[in-house]
């Protein structure tokens, strides 16, 4: 599989990329033309990331002109889009539903508008739900066949569903059509799967300079770079770029939660309580809330990570009332804090009906070990590193599956090699990697 993945990107320059926040757009959609003001404005929340400007004010300002013309396509196309992008901001998964009406109502009157198709592809993947957005993403495809953007979620959605090589086609072709910060970054986490963790880097760097010179975009490809050096056990060049990040965009939410956990892995609770509150508070994603609850139960706070625990239920509630699918996020943080294991292994099954990724193939495994369930779990666990990712936490429940078979040489091996690759890979486990090895 490795062979039949091209993904050899780090041959374009970045001199030569397509300017994917700015510029024109490869084509107008159909029903309408956008405003001279508005192609780098699309391209931006096709991207991910914010309009200039305020996004809430950007918002109210698209549902006054859709109200002033319902039948505004492009009006209806952008709200749909800055809806999904107040939901980033937010973590208020209640903008879903907006996004998905006025996207539709755009398709209605302008059927072969191929970034409302996009936007919905976009949308379904948001929402986990990702054989829906890889057929929406197709469809955009048909419309448009130079739409980089709808290759790039095309791609993104065959990753989450574990068909691995269409996915890295899709990338390939992104990245030919529109060789930028979008494209860079999935290219990236292609090789990132794929255990070249030397090239996944090289790819984001990319990124990195693709970004420069915006704030949101610069800040987000600096992070995803410090998680690449957090993986290999890299804490001080993560930490840099992290602090970089925030240079760029100041208070910038996922570069804060990544100091926090920087400051878990080095057993600085208190500092990583700071950081993962300051993150929660702007933006109560359920990531952030878990590892805010785990780092204030190892600093001895076990009521106010109970408090933290409730909100990550709260929050997947929530979630599930928007049409989001959570049932594998919840299964792993079911068993990770014994919750309702035979539940958990429940959601998992269910989970992994669609998405046969192999983290998909991870959390079920991790789920039946759980259980008691170790020989079924070894026939996942090795399918959620067929692909040779360098993941340490895969490669932890692996070894911790084989142990409970009485593989015992495999399971200290592979406990071995996790924390080789990455000395940090979990706050909960690495003690229990280590004990099992004494």
């Amino acid at each position: 599989m490795r062979k039949k993945a091209s993904l050899v990107l780090a041959a374009v320059g970045v001199a030569a990329a397509a300017a994917l926040f700015g510029g024109v757009l490869r084509g107008s959609p159909a029903g309408g033309s956008l405003t001279r003001s508005e192609p780098a404005t699309v391209a931006r929340l096709v991207a991910g990331f914010a309009p200039p400007g305020n996004t809430e004010a950007y918002v109210a300002e698209l549902e006054q002109r859709v109200a002033g013309n319902a039948r505004d396509p492009q009006g209806l196309m952008l709200l749909g889009l800055a809806y999904q992008q107040r939901a980033r901001e937010t973590g208020d998964p209640s903008y879903y539903p907006r996004s998905e009406e006025a996207l539709r109502r755009s398709l209605a009157l302008a059927p072969k508008n191929y970034l409302a198709v996009t936007g919905l592809a976009a949308l379904a993947a948001s929402r986990h739900r990702f054989e829906d957005a890889r057929s929406l993403a197709q469809q955009a495809v048909r419309l448009n066949p130079l739409s980089a953007e709808a290759y790039g979620v095309l791609g993104d959605s065959l990753v989450e569903l574990g068909r691995y090589r269409e996915a890295f086609t899709r990338f390939d072709r992104m990245a030919s059509l529109k060789p930028a910060l979008a494209s860079y970054s999935r290219v990236s986490y292609a090789r990132e799967l794929l255990g070249r963790p030397r090239a996944a880097i090289a790819s984001m760097k990319l990124a990195v300079e693709a970004g420069a010179g915006t704030a949101e975009p610069s800040a987000w490809s600096l992070v995803q770079l410090g998680n690449l050096y957090f993986d290999t056990g890299r804490l001080n060049l993560a930490t840099r770029s992290y602090r970089e990040a925030l240079v760029h965009f100041p208070g910038y939410v996922h570069a804060q939660a990544a100091l926090g956990k920087v400051a878990a892995a080095r057993g600085r609770w208190d500092e990583a309580v700071r950081l993962y509150g300051r993150a929660v508070a702007k933006l109560p994603l359920p990531r952030y809330e878990a590892s805010l609850g785990d780092v204030l139960r190892l600093a001895g706070r076990s009521a106010d990570a109970q408090s933290a625990y409730a909100v990550v239920a709260a929050t997947e509630k929530l979630l599930r009332a928007n049409g989001v699918r959570t049932e594998l996020e919840t299964a792993l943080f079911d068993v990770d804090h014994e919750r309702d294991i035979a539940g958990a292994l429940a959601r998992a099954r269910d989970a992994y009906r669609e998405r046969k990724s192999i983290d998909g193939e991870d959390v079920l495994a991790w789920a039946l070990y759980k259980n008691g369930r170790c020989g079924e779990a070894l026939v996942h666990s090795r399918r959620a590193l067929r692909l040779g990712t360098h993941d340490g936490l895969k490669i932890f429940h692996r070894g911790m599956i084989e142990l409970c078979l009485r593989h015992g040489g495999e399971g200290r091996a592979s406990l071995r090699r996790a924390l080789r690759l990455n000395p940090h890979f979990s706050l909960l486990y690495v003690t229990v990697a280590e004990k099992a090895l004494r």
